[in-house]
């Protein structure tokens, strides 16, 4: 005699078994920032910084691809600041040639982000930023103007961008069209970032700190529009 198993017993084992899968990869990510973040921390200083870039010049292309890793694991654990990376990459390889890393490793981090929520679904945003911030984000999957609004959301600065790549996720966007939208979205945000940093190797410090006093500017005005045009747009029936 065969045994058929109801459509609600297999769909409730598969929301089990995606609720565990994303329950195991935050706590994986979370145990690995925990272990890390007392490293992490210190590139948000000068002698971080300085440290970091003595070290990684010393190992040639094993350090271009310690920094890629770094840039691609700040992508994926969102609670690791991006934009300490991104200036030791303009620090360590020039504007342009930092540039490029940071967008590689951007491209290569949102992919695995997008995959991996695509596969498990909304439980893996829900496990890594929590309800509330997956609800405010609730639009992007009814908008007809899914694009676009990804598109200017990644290209104001200031912008939760690590939460925005794991949202995307459960939108009906296709995989490549974000994947161009939201990197050519960062290239002012990153290339300033990396300019800054080769202004500083080169020992222009008040240009590096006029390019900063301008970025800081610019994000704080970045974060208004955010949270002025997400209450907007929640407000919307």
């Amino acid at each position: 005699m065969e045994n058929h198993h109801p459509k609600g017993t297999l769909k409730n084992r598969k929301i089990i078994l995606l609720g565990a899968a994303a329950l195991l990869l935050a706590a994986a990510m979370t145990a690995a920032t925990v272990w890390l973040w007392p490293w992490f921390s210190t590139l948000s200083t000068p002698e971080g910084q300085q440290q970091l870039q003595d070290w990684i010049g010393g190992l040639g292309l094993k350090g271009w691809l310690i920094m890629l890793g770094l840039q691609i694991l700040q992508i994926v654990v969102a609670v690791i600041p991006g934009e300490p990376i991104e200036v030791v990459m303009g620090v360590l390889y020039g504007a342009w040639g930092g540039f490029l890393t940071c967008e590689l490793g951007v491209l290569a981090g949102s992919l695995l982000v997008f995959g991996a929520v695509r596969l498990l679904g909304a439980p893996l945003v829900r496990a890594v930023f929590g309800e509330d911030k997956l609800k405010s984000y609730a639009f992007l999957q009814n908008t007809q103007k899914l694009e676009l609004i990804t598109f200017i959301l990644f290209f104001i600065p200031g912008t939760p961008k690590d939460v925005l790549t794991y949202v995307a996720g459960l939108t009906s966007i296709r995989p490549l069209r974000f994947l161009f939208l939201s990197s050519f979205a960062r290239i002012p945000s990153i290339l300033s970032s990396t300019y800054a940093g080769s202004t500083l190797a080169k020992g222009q410090f008040a240009a590096g700190f006029v390019i900063f006093a301008v970025v800081g500017a610019i994000s704080l005005l970045g974060i208004l529009i955010h949270k002025k045009l997400m209450a907007r747009i929640n407000r919307e029936p």
